[in-house]
């Protein structure tokens, strides 16, 4: 078995590398956040030389780690479903041909980090207006049952430390709706607003507020972004 986790933009390349050297026909897992169109050309690579696995994974890895939530994909995956249940993998097969798990991923990353986007434009603005906790309680008319302090304190976090990954598999995304034919307008702009919180997050004086709660976040981020400008 081949497990294929690179950069987004690296995961044709990968393949290309190790093309040469695969023997005995292994199965080769590819769980790159990458467009169905990449998974599919990259699937067509290796078809003479691995039985090629479209894998998706659809939660954060900690806590849950090797035991977390996968999607899997393509001709091979009801063959290798026994072999990763053996490892204690929680795994479904999504039916069909490859890239079918890539959709699901790269669909629901439009909605999981645009979201986070937004968390952060809103609650940044409240925060530089002092109205943090009159826009998190306004919140509560319209989802009553989401607990936003929580909800942007994660959200930031997730940004802070993974926002130049999150920014290269938002432009998958962008791919993926073009292969829908869809223009992807909220997308590029996820995609600059998570680039950016990527480069932000890397400062010491944000990362020292990470568990600290939403309002400290906010503040170290503000004062970090006017420190760039």
């Amino acid at each position: 078995m081949v497990i294929s986790a690179v950069t987004a933009a690296s995961s044709y390349q990968a393949a290309q590398s190790v093309a040469p050297h695969l023997k005995g026909n292994p199965y080769y897992l590819d769980i790159n956040s990458v467009s169905p169109g990449r998974k599919q050309e990259t699937a067509k690579l290796l078809a003479d030389r691995a039985r090629y696995v479209d894998v998706a994974v659809v939660a954060p890895i900690h806590p849950a780690r090797h035991k977390t939530p996968l999607l899997i994909a393509g001709p091979h995956a009801k063959a290798v479903s026994p072999l990763l249940q053996e490892l204690e993998m929680t795994l479904s097969i999504v039916p069909g041909e490859v890239g079918k798990a890539a959709a699901i991923k790269m669909i629901r990353s439009v909605m999981i980090k645009g979201i986070e986007a937004l968390t952060l434009e809103c609650f940044l603005a409240a925060s530089r207006a002092g109205l943090l906790d009159e826009v998190t309680l306004s919140l509560k008319n319209n989802f009553p049952s989401l607990d936003w302090n929580k909800i942007a304190a994660y959200n930031l976090e997730r940004m802070a430390s993974h926002g130049e990954r999150r920014a290269a598999e938002m432009e998958e995304s962008a791919v993926t709706l073009r292969e829908l034919g869809l223009d992807p307008l909220m997308v590029k702009a996820t995609v600059a607003r998570q680039r950016e919180m990527g480069a932000i997050g890397k400062q010491e004086t944000v990362r020292a507020t990470l568990n600290d709660g939403r309002a400290a976040i906010l503040d170290a981020i503000s004062a970090a972004a006017k420190d760039r400008h």
